[in-house]
């Protein structure tokens, strides 16, 4: 008699979390069957657009990298991790250490490259490993440059 008030809770919450309430929007972001993806475009306008983009997310993370090697490492604590890029199967596609002195300026445009390497990866219907990049554990400084440490070398 002293369980009945948790069996009927139990019984209940059971029977409310079957009922599905999926929506239209949420079907539309679930992984697509390949067979069901337009075919490709692989003529010579698609193919100078995809350089032409290839070019740009590359310039862009070259401004990322060049702002934060304008920063020298003495003192570990005044770095952060922040993920850069998109991989195809989504999530991040490496990590890097930046500067907290330069973390509005710098979470600007890893934020936009993000953007710009996930449209890249959604408008060439790239594929990859889909291997989960596990984050870093932090940063340490070794010859005034920012390195990534992870949990397995601790």
């Amino acid at each position: 008699m002293r369980y009945l008030p948790i069996l009927l809770f139990t019984c209940l919450l059971s029977i409310g979390a079957c009922k599905s309430k999926k929506t239209a929007e949420q079907s539309e972001q679930l992984p697509k069957d390949i067979a069901e993806m337009p075919e490709r475009d692989y003529s010579e306008g698609l193919a100078q657009e995809r350089e032409r983009d290839q070019k740009a997310l590359g310039i862009a993370r070259e401004e990322i990298e060049a702002l934060i090697s304008s920063a020298s490492c003495s003192d570990a604590a005044g770095w952060r991790t922040a993920a850069l890029g998109s991989k195809p199967c989504g999530g991040p596609a490496t990590f890097i250490a930046y500067p907290i002195s330069l973390e509005e300026e710098l979470l600007e445009k890893i934020t936009r490259y993000n953007k710009q390497s996930s449209e890249f990866n959604l408008k060439y219907g790239l594929i990859s490993d889909c291997a989960v990049v596990a984050p870093p554990a932090g940063v340490r400084c070794e010859n005034g440059k920012p390195v990534l440490f992870y949990q397995s070398e601790i």
